[in-house]
């Protein structure tokens, strides 16, 4: 299984697709220069198939390569982060 994760700018959310099949997608908001990840959400068919990881990893992935402090108001993409540490230094305040 290929997941394959975009940002899409004018929805305000990283889509992950499985075979050009929605599969999930992460939201966001930008708030005092800070990005806030509000909700992550994996389609039933696709749970437990690492979609999730793949959006939370691209999207962090992206708030490092623009210089970007990060704010996981979500569980799942704090929960991540707790699980991978060389995020934890992407989170506002670390």
């Amino acid at each position: 299984m290929n997941v394959s994760v975009e940002f899409v700018p004018e929805k305000g959310f990283y889509e992950a697709t499985v075979d050009g099949e929605h599969a999930g997608q992460l939201e966001l908001v930008r708030r005092d220069g800070v990005i806030v990840y509000t909700h992550t959400e994996v389609d039933p068919a696709f749970e437990g198939r690492g979609v999730g990881g793949a959006l939370v990893r691209a999207a962090l992935d992206a708030a490092r390569a623009e210089g970007a402090k990060v704010r996981p108001r979500c569980s799942f993409v704090k929960n991540w982060i707790d699980r991978h540490p060389t995020y934890a230094e992407l989170v506002e305040g670390a």
